[in-house]
């Protein structure tokens, strides 16, 4: 895992675009960052059994794990765009967008459960809403390997448990992908809140 710490910082140098060119990029995106964060994920889990099968993961984990990112870093995102004059618009595009992704995955049920749990969990973390800390390092575990706190460490952990929690066959391989999302996660954070942060939606 990364062993650094994470602030958000405000950007300058504003690119002018439209709602709808602003959330495809957004979408695209986090799309591309959640497939190489399986594809990390996927890398794990061939070192710790070389016999591992994708097939062991349902598609509907699959669904629930890129909903989840997704939304996640969109609701980060918002906190990060407050001064756009159009973020009541940007938020709607982008929740239009993901509900029609939930109904091609039959997922609805879940991403509105998602939807009413993720920004709370946001606004309920002091560390980020009141000094844009996401993640912060602590002392090492046992085995000596960064055990951080924070906003994202806590995201990692809901991500990994919505999506995986229920699979017996990586359950012995749970931490390290939930290490494997945290680091994949934070990364995701940092490269989106640098490009979303450099656009304005007029």
């Amino acid at each position: 895992m990364d062993d650094h710490d994470i602030t958000r910082h405000d950007y300058g140098g504003k690119i002018e675009t439209d709602c709808k060119k602003m959330v495809q990029g957004m979408v695209e995106m986090f799309d591309e960052l959640g497939e190489l964060a399986l594809t990390r994920i996927y890398a794990e889990l061939y070192r710790l059994n070389n016999n591992f099968d994708i097939g062991d993961i349902p598609q509907t984990d699959l669904d629930h794990f890129k909903l989840t990112w997704m939304l996640g870093l969109g609701e980060l995102m918002f906190f990060s765009m407050a001064d756009q004059p159009k973020l009541e618009d940007i938020k709607s595009a982008f929740y239009d967008e993901l509900d029609y992704s939930a109904e091609e995955r039959n997922a609805k049920p879940f991403l509105l459960q998602a939807k009413n749990t993720l920004p709370k969990i946001i606004r309920e973390n002091s560390d980020f809403m009141e000094r844009g800390i996401f993640n912060s390092t602590m002392s090492n575990r046992e085995e000596d390997t960064p055990r951080n706190r924070g906003l994202g460490p806590q995201m990692a952990t809901i991500i990994t448990e919505v999506s995986f929690a229920g699979n017996r066959v990586l359950s012995p391989a749970f931490e390290k992908i939930r290490d494997t999302v945290e680091a994949e996660f934070n990364n995701a954070y940092g490269h989106c809140a640098i490009a979303c942060n450099a656009f304005l939606v007029v």
